[in-house]
């Protein structure tokens, strides 16, 4: 099976999406050695050492970071014909956005449907463009996945498709917040007490009642000195939040947007981590601070509890005093953090991506096998001998190994 990737999420700033988008085709090319993957993406990415692999071609085209209606128009007229040119069998997207008109068939992920349930959030221009473009994405795809059962459920209502037409595949935890962490602190880490958040800011994400919380949860506790940390990508709302700040503005940094081995560092050296959003798809960043350690305060809106189960404090986004009081709480009682802090790691140790590249890879083969697929029709499954091993490896929490070379089924 010859699978496209729609790499134009490769040319774009790594935030959730895309993070979570990069570690899914990452993990894919790593465990499956017997599909060819043709990589549809920037001249950037040629010197990328995740690519070089036997079963992965990339295929360069002249888009970059930050041009936003170059890379649209690449992806709706440039990449179907690179598509047909390369005669894949399978073209996935799996950033939300795909080729409108490609005629072969595709696998979309559609992460959340924001801008539906909460449309007062985004501009007019936006709000529009995404709801006439994603239901017909959604409808004219074999398949498409999404990362809830949130999501899936707001998908199946809003884009009126078929329950099997839509697969739910949970994202995973990077590697890189599982790994093992070093002792102590780095020498200059001038921070040594802090409450962090990470994610961008934007309405939804709900800054403004962290800050409020934060500032009653200061003036309740006088003896309570630990700082807030935001991180999260440059955008106008920035400047309109740090206007916002009244008390305690010298304890109230916001460190913008930062790379992963410093977001690494700030996990892993946080007292706590906030997360009050009012709507998400998945929502890693809770998952990334229980991998790293960290203690979780979250709320109990969308897909957040189904995500972090029983090893976060849940609050209501919209009770500013629950927020400040559960924060107090999990500060000040060592008991209780260092509860949350186990089962934290717990938690986020069932969000593999091996367990992703699998049900993934199943995906593909429903899709390939099913001449029905685009009307609903019966299901071919990945083959088991494969799916065992794929099973193996997420079970073990091993390196991934090269596969069996097998012959594929279906053309």
């Amino acid at each position: 099976m010859r699978i496209g990737i729609n790499g134009r999420f490769l040319a774009a700033k790594r935030t959730g999406v895309q993070r979570a988008a990069y570690n899914l085709i990452r993990s894919m090319v790593r465990v499956d050695t017997v599909n060819e993957y043709v990589l549809f993406t920037s001249e950037e990415e040629l010197a990328n050492p995740d690519w070089q692999r036997p079963n992965v071609k990339i295929v360069p085209s002249r888009i970059r970071e930050g041009e936003s209606l170059r890379n649209h128009l690449w992806e709706q007229f440039t990449l179907p014909r690179l598509a047909a040119k390369h005669k894949v069998d399978i073209l996935h997207s799996p950033a939300n956005l795909a080729p409108l008109f490609y005629k072969g068939k595709s696998v979309v992920h559609i992460h959340d449907l924001c801008f539906v349930v909460n449309p007062q959030w985004f501009s007019f221009f936006f709000r529009t463009l995404y709801n006439y473009v994603i239901p017909r994405l959604a409808r004219r795809a074999a398949k498409v996945i999404t990362n809830s059962n949130n999501s899936r459920n707001d998908l199946l209502q809003f884009c009126d498709l078929q329950a099997e037409r839509v697969s739910q595949v949970y994202w995973a935890v990077d590697d890189l917040f599982t790994a093992s962490p070093q002792l102590g602190k780095s020498p200059d880490w001038e921070l040594q007490d802090y409450i962090l958040y990470v994610g961008s800011l934007e309405p939804r994400k709900n800054i403004g009642t962290l800050l409020e919380a934060y500032e009653l949860l200061r003036a309740k506790n006088p003896e309570i000195k630990t700082k807030l940390v935001l991180i999260g990508g440059e955008s106008p709302l920035f400047a309109e939040v740090r206007l916002k700040v009244k008390r305690f503005k010298d304890d109230i940094l916001f460190k913008g947007f930062v790379n992963d081995q410093v977001l690494l560092d700030f996990y892993r050296h946080a007292s706590l981590f906030v997360y009050p959003s009012l709507y998400e798809g998945f929502g890693l960043p809770p998952l990334e601070a229980m991998a790293s350690g960290v203690p979780v305060v979250t709320t109990m809106t969308s897909s957040i509890p189904e995500v972090v189960g029983d090893a976060a404090l849940l609050v209501s986004p919209y009770d500013t005093q629950q927020l400040a009081e559960t924060m107090g709480t999990v500060l000040q009682n060592p008991e209780i953090r260092e509860r949350l802090i186990a089962k934290g790691r717990e938690q986020a140790k069932k969000f593999n991506w091996y367990r992703v590249a699998r049900n993934t890879l199943a995906v593909y083969y429903e899709v390939l096998n099913s001449p029905a697929a685009n009307q609903g029709g019966g299901r071919i499954y990945l083959p088991f001998e494969r799916w065992r091993e794929l099973r193996r490896l997420e079970e073990d929490k091993q390196k991934p190994r090269l596969l069996r070379a097998a012959t594929p089924p279906g053309p």
